[in-house]
């Protein structure tokens, strides 16, 4: 008999919880579509103002070095640098289309697109550089990819290792800071990463 009072609570018990998951999915699901619908209908506004990035070509050594590698991605670089480019991590398409309007989505997703190309160019960029024994050149590139807001990991291990071997105890903490300051979903990886190095 107390077996089966319980068989009988955990079979009510269970059946509560599925239904509380249903109504918490339901209710999410509903929260989302009427935040798409509301999107959909947002009027277009003005997006000239925004804090598109500059890349400072004039800052890296376009063309010194005779390299096919790097010229591929000096070639990269300066396509970009006449396009639109605009930092939108952690921001959904519905996001986008909330703050700006629909008819932008398809322009700002553009310049997030350029973005990621850009943060990744520069990484590799820099790590050809060093890879040639450039090492001074690929800081200062990888310093304008923290300038710009990136995200890649590859940008912050690569400057933590040359701050710890320059033995650059400010350049480390600037480098945390901004790390910490990162409006993306791997920051706190990034922030884990470093402050490792930093305590090894």
């Amino acid at each position: 008999m107390i077996f089966l009072g319980l068989f009988i609570f955990f079979v009510c018990m269970f059946a509560y919880l599925r239904h509380k998951s249903t109504a918490a999915e339901e209710a999410a699901a509903e929260s989302f579509w009427n935040r798409e619908n509301e999107a959909n209908h947002t009027r277009r506004k003005d997006i000239s103002g925004l804090p598109y990035i500059t890349i400072p070509l004039a800052d890296f050594p376009m063309g010194i070095y005779d390299n096919p590698e790097l010229k591929k991605y000096e070639e990269t670089l300066q396509s970009l640098a006449g396009q639109k480019i605009l930092n939108l991590s952690g921001k959904t398409n519905t996001d986008l289309k909330l703050e700006y309007g629909v008819a932008n989505l398809e322009t700002l997703s553009a310049c997030d697109e350029n973005y990621t190309t850009l943060c990744r160019t520069i990484y590799e960029y820099a790590e050809c550089l060093k890879k040639l024994g450039h090492d001074e050149e690929a800081v200062r590139i990888l310093e304008c990819g923290i300038a710009c807001g990136s995200d890649h990991s590859g940008n912050y291990r690569m400057l933590a290792d040359y701050y710890l071997k320059a033995r650059d105890s400010a350049a480390l903490d600037r480098l945390l800071a901004s790390a910490r300051a990162l409006e993306s979903p791997r920051q706190s990886a990034i922030v884990a990463m470093l402050e490792e190095k930093v305590n090894a």
